[in-house]
């Protein structure tokens, strides 16, 4: 092979490269969008979907998104590119983006960041008042991993579609609910969620139906309410763990190490499910192992005072 024919191979390789990186570093072709997922129901919290252009961020601050959650890895060219110009119109449109870095190529996953950043990504969300827009490049891959996370939390990340009015009012009433709960005002929370159709009821709605019990001290009918979920939705960690404080108040130790156990394995850092199961080896008598837990609990929830008394408990004897 001559020269001539090295230096056309090179030309023709770096043209090749360089009219891919333009594709890449402008996901609004033909090409992309035919792998690209559609951005979902833009009335949900939690919408997902791809990297967002000019007219995406239009249409999302007309939905009131606040928080733009990307996974776009800077550290790959292309995508730190996108994720300066993404910057950009955040701000251009008043939403704030956090960024947690995932490096996923056709769905295989790389970097030792990939589940760190998974994990705070959902701990973002979740622990956000926002309307938020999650996404990746495509919206496929990365997203999923977090979608995933925040299932297990019992979050849900898409709303199931039902007629415009009928949607707005129960969301509210789902939206009144919660901001009565926050603030312990339990039995008010119950009545905003009794005013919602059956047909219309979330599981959003049944899990917080089921702590309002559960803080009340319904504990029978917090668990029916948390087994409801179960049926419906079998990998919602945050169901289980209900029905397995419902069943550790109401001294059943064995369904409640089943239930925490469970939890754990849907969700393995969960510290209520954790905790739990502490309190669980606590009545057992295990205290070597409920020391373990609740200390792990404590590490993940500081917050918690009942894993922290106990734990105080168990490290003075």
């Amino acid at each position: 092979m001559n020269k001539k024919h090295i230096l056309r191979g090179l030309v023709f390789l770096l043209a090749a490269g360089a009219a891919g990186y333009l594709i890449l570093i402008n996901p609004d072709n033909p090409l992309t969008r035919l792998f690209q997922r559609r951005i979902t129901d833009i009335d949900s919290r939690i919408v997902i979907g791809p990297y967002p252009v000019e007219r995406d961020f239009k249409k999302l601050a007309g939905a009131h998104v606040g928080l733009i959650i990307s996974l776009l890895d800077p550290a790959i060219p292309y995508e730190r590119t996108l994720l300066e110009r993404e910057k950009r119109l955040a701000v251009t449109h008043g939403m704030r983006l956090q960024n947690f870095p995932m490096t996923s190529i056709l769905g295989r996953k790389f970097g030792g960041y990939y589940m760190t950043s998974a994990a705070d990504a959902a701990a973002a969300i979740a622990g956000t008042k926002d309307k938020v827009y999650l996404h990746c490049y495509l919206g496929l891959h990365r997203i999923k991993i977090v979608r995933d996370l925040l299932t297990a939390k019992g979050i849900g990340a898409e709303r199931y579609v039902l007629r415009q009015a009928e949607r707005e009012q129960s969301r509210r009433l789902l939206d009144a609910a919660d901001a009565a709960f926050q603030d312990r005002r339990y039995d008010e929370a119950l009545a905003q969620l009794a005013q919602i159709k059956p047909e219309e009821l979330s599981n959003d709605a049944r899990l917080l139906s089921g702590w309002c019990h559960y803080q009340l001290g319904n504990y029978e009918l917090a668990a029916t309410q948390f087994a409801e979920v179960r049926r419906t939705a079998p990998t919602l960690a945050t169901a289980a763990i209900g029905a397995g404080y419902c069943a550790l108040r109401t001294n059943q130790n064995h369904q409640a190490e089943t239930e925490f156990n469970e939890a754990l394995r849907l969700a393995p850092d969960n510290a209520d499910a954790t905790g739990g199961l502490g309190l669980v080896r606590y009545r057992a008598g295990e205290s070597a192992e409920a020391a373990r837990l609740l200390q792990r609990a404590v590490e993940l929830a500081p917050a918690n005072q009942e894993f922290r008394d106990v734990l105080t408990q168990l490290t003075r004897k």
